[in-house]
């Protein structure tokens, strides 16, 4: 007996039977039993999530000798011969090669006759987009008015060629790639029907490799049961699927994090020498990196990331070390660095980016002077603690004066005491106003950890560097809103150009330096 594969054994029979589409399901069967069908369906979206397969299963239902009924009983000799594909009054036409004129034409014809054994003859046209414009011409013709005996179901990846003049004539039904939970668990299902064992977790890279199609979880899963036979393991898929672990990924990003330069240098090397190209660690750089960035902004794992335990800790203890700006600068910086990696020398291509990402991540020990400096109180001195460097020279030279700006510089002075009272009261209301902005917004209050605030009356004012300021203002409203909640009262809110402020702080810093060194 001939061997079947997994894509057509378990191919939906019935509306329940497909996966990650209800909301599609749901209309169809509730259009069933209140006798509302129609005669023309577009079904679109992603390829391997279904479509051709509920064209069936609709197929059956409208003309199941039970029917039309919201589920079809399978049985009966309408059912079986469309889930065999050799029903008569069930015609597929696959566009891609019936696509002219003159095949249209001959539809055209066989619409005017009425179905032989069935209720409703139905045409499930697919892959619609590619009919020629004189075929879309001649269909079009056919579904403005077509005998109440025909059914036209329509299905294509690529809904935007499908003409308006067309499209208004169907029922659209957008199909939805299905989630990497909903694929694992069904290769799961496959796999315990089969009599087949596997590892927990095993399959989570078959689900991203599919990136949203059943079928080609299905397909892959056919590859890994030839190699596996009856037990599949975590390392097998790997090695069928060719991915790069996550741990090896996990520990070129912990590098960059880290400052270890070397390390980061040597994992891509031995991935490398395994046997792995340089697009597959890329990819795996990508993946890992958008999923800290929504792990970051949405402070914790949504339910349409699949991730283990192990692998959640490990994400948690690195995104306690980096902001979210970061991994965006990081992961913006991938993207825009893709076309590099199909060059001609792409493993010099990586081991750049990868450089690059490293040199990006220097930036934050600047930002964190910037950052201490804004923060230090300016007065007739500064305290030996703002100033790091001159303590390891302590031993090999002569004390130097504490660095003293001159009043004419535009450092203010120290204020009498009851205004440094006011001043503090002030910092707690900034500090306090960003913390509950933190607890409504995580991902918006996150940018102000970067940001210098302060309260100038009844006004917010936020110093803004340009790198992220731009995300910040488009929340004008939302942040406007939340500091009127907080404050009780009206307030305003202004945005200044950081850029000023730290550039003369930064040039104080420079002449100190200089001090220091006999510059």
């Amino acid at each position: 007996m001939s061997y079947t594969v997994i894509a057509r054994r378990f191919r939906p029979q019935r509306f329940d039977d497909l996966v990650g589409q209800p909301h599609i399901i749901t209309t169809l069967k509730n259009s069933i039993k209140a006798g509302r069908i129609a005669h023309a369906f577009l079904f679109t979206g992603p390829r391997g999530v279904g479509k051709t397969s509920l064209a069936r299963i609709f197929a059956k239902a409208v003309n199941c000798i039970n029917g039309p009924t919201d589920e079809p009983c399978n049985v009966c000799e309408n059912c079986v011969g469309i889930a065999s594909g050799n029903f008569v009054d069930v015609i597929e036409i696959d566009a891609a090669s019936t696509r002219g004129i003159d095949s249209i034409r001959e539809l055209r014809e066989t619409v005017r006759y009425l179905p032989m054994k069935a209720k409703y003859k139905v045409y499930i046209l697919d892959e619609a987009h590619q009919l020629t414009p004189d075929g879309r011409s001649a269909f079009l013709k056919t579904l403005e008015e077509p005998p109440g005996h025909n059914i036209f179901i329509l299905a294509t990846t690529e809904a935007e060629k499908i003409p308006y003049t067309i499209m208004s004539r169907c029922q659209r039904f957008d199909f939805r790639r299905i989630t990497e939970r909903e694929i694992t668990a069904q290769l799961e299902a496959v796999c315990t029907k089969d009599g087949i064992t596997f590892d927990a977790g095993a399959f989570h890279y078959v689900a991203i490799e599919a990136d949203g199609s059943m079928r080609d979880a299905q397909s892959i899963l056919e590859q890994i049961i030839a190699y596996s036979g009856k037990h599949i393991s975590e390392s097998d898929v790997i090695n069928i699927i060719g991915i790069v672990e996550k741990n090896v990924i996990s520990r070129i990003v912990r590098s960059i994090i880290e400052k270890n330069l070397i390390e980061g240098l040597s994992a891509i090397e031995s991935t490398l020498s395994e046997g792995y190209d340089v697009g597959q660690i890329y990819r795996g750089l990508v993946s890992y990196l958008r999923n800290m960035m929504i792990v970051k902004a949405c402070n914790g794992v949504p339910d349409f990331i699949s991730m283990g335990e192990a692998e959640g800790e490990d994400l948690k203890k690195l995104l306690s070390e980096i902001e979210y700006f970061e991994i965006q600068n990081m992961l913006y910086y991938m993207l825009r660095s893709e076309d590099l990696m199909r060059g001609f020398f792409p493993r010099i291509a990586l081991e750049t980016l990868y450089i690059n990402l490293y040199n990006l991540s220097q930036l934050r020990d600047v930002d964190a002077v910037i950052a201490e400096l804004d923060r230090a109180e300016p007065g007739p001195s500064r305290p030996a603690t703002a100033r790091p460097a001159q303590n390891a020279l302590r031993d090999e030279a002569p004390p130097r004066p504490a660095f003293t700006p001159k009043p004419d510089e535009g450092i203010r002075e120290i204020p009498n005491t009851g205004e440094i009272a006011g001043g503090e009261r002030q910092a707690e209301d900034t500090h306090g106003f960003v913390e509950f902005l933190k607890k409504k917004k995580p991902f918006l209050g996150s940018m102000f950890d970067s940001c210098e605030c302060m309260l100038e009356g009844e006004e917010f004012v936020v110093l803004i560097d340009k790198k992220y300021g731009n995300f910040i203002k488009n929340e004008y409203d939302e942040i406007k809103d939340l500091a009127n909640q907080f404050f009780g009262r009206a307030m305003k809110v202004e945005f200044r150009d950081a850029s000023d402020k730290k550039r003369n702080i930064l040039d104080e810093y420079v002449k100190e330096a200089e001090s220091l060194f006999n510059l």
